[in-house]
């Protein structure tokens, strides 16, 4: 292609792949290479990361009311990178490492049940380390190295992955939303193509979810959408040669809950519930099972209405929050993938 060509957010792809390395060393790829391997995630279109750095640009005394070239700084070692993308979920070895970060699992980048376990503490290590289940590298990729640059993020953890679906919104096809942070310097000038594996395990809709939906341990309820939320933010510290020297987690992984569902004299309780409720829902507190189970069966045994409200409509629907607690035992939330 010439100086001509010109790209959409939608003409760039998004990948992944783990590291077997924690981030890099001194800017350039060796964990792992981006040449192969890599797994394709279904994404609607690429956001930039922010990879703003940190910059002085203060007036000093003494030289004027213009700022002095002598007093520009910049660091763009001690800072996060973030990016937020979104898409179709797909049940496949790019999103399992996604919902393996989120909750604190070991990396293996295949598609596996994942639960989020009672005493989960989160993965934390220190960047440059040799250790092969931690971080993954995330590579945006134009159509062609050309006329555009790869922008790779390595040393990269999920501090966010919602799962959602409604009835109303493209068939009630299962979508994602996922924020990926780094404490290391993104690469943004890498040239190398690209290569791995693309998507292709069929989507997922609400539509195959069978009559056994549970919400606040009320059975068969008849449900329009549902949210899914695991929150888990990552800290970091120390100072290396290419960013943070460490990497950790936030005090609290949370996991939180919407659900849209029809009023009627099965689910009418629910707003009662959270009028009076002293105390957790210790038996199903939400159950969504598919058909086929292993197309994302997701269950969360315990947990709190933190609202519940009707919604106004053509037909009366509540709208029911939640969030999940532990009982310091079983899995906070499990997810059924294989």
């Amino acid at each position: 292609m010439g100086a001509s060509a010109s790209f959409s957010p939608k003409d760039f792809k998004a990948w992944v792949i783990e590291e077997t390395k924690t981030g890099n060393n001194a800017g350039a790829l060796d964990s792992p290479a981006i040449t192969g391997s890599l797994l394709q995630i279904d994404v609607d279109s690429v956001a930039f990361p922010s990879i703003a750095p940190n910059q002085v640009l203060d007036v000093r005394t003494g030289v004027g009311r213009v700022l002095h070239e002598s007093d520009f700084f910049q660091d763009n070692v001690l800072r996060a990178t973030e990016i937020s993308l979104s898409g179709t979920f797909r049940n496949d070895g790019a999103m399992a490492i996604l919902l393996q970060s989120v909750t604190a699992t070991a990396l293996n980048g295949s598609a596996a049940n994942v639960s989020l376990v009672a005493a989960a503490t989160g993965q934390s290590g220190k960047y440059g380390a040799t250790e092969s289940d931690k971080t993954f590298t995330l590579v945006l990729a134009p159509p062609d190295t050309t006329d555009g640059n790869n922008i790779v993020m390595v040393g990269c953890l999920v501090t966010n992955l919602s799962i959602s679906a409604d009835t109303g919104t493209d068939g009630g096809l299962y979508k994602f939303s996922a924020t990926i942070s780094s404490g290391q310097k993104p690469i943004t000038n890498n040239t190398q193509t690209e290569a791995g594996t693309a998507y292709s395990v069929a989507p997922i809709s609400i539509a195959t979810l069978t009559s056994a939906t549970t919400v606040n341990s009320v059975a068969d309820t008849v449900l329009s959408g549902f949210s899914i939320t695991i929150d888990s933010p990552a800290v970091y510290t120390g100072v290396g040669a290419n960013g943070f020297d460490h990497f950790a987690r936030g005090a609290e992984i949370a996991v939180t809950a919407t659900a849209s569902i029809k009023y009627d004299s099965t689910t009418r309780a629910i707003l009662n519930n959270f009028n009076t409720q002293t105390s957790p829902d210790d038996a199903d507190f939400l159950t969504l099972t598919q058909a086929t189970a292993a197309h994302c069966s997701i269950a969360i045994i315990r947990g709190v209405l933190t609202n519940a409200a009707l919604s106004e409509g053509d037909v009366s629907m509540i709208d029911v929050e939640m969030k999940a607690v532990t009982d310091g035992s079983d899995a906070v939330m499990s997810l059924t993938l294989a």
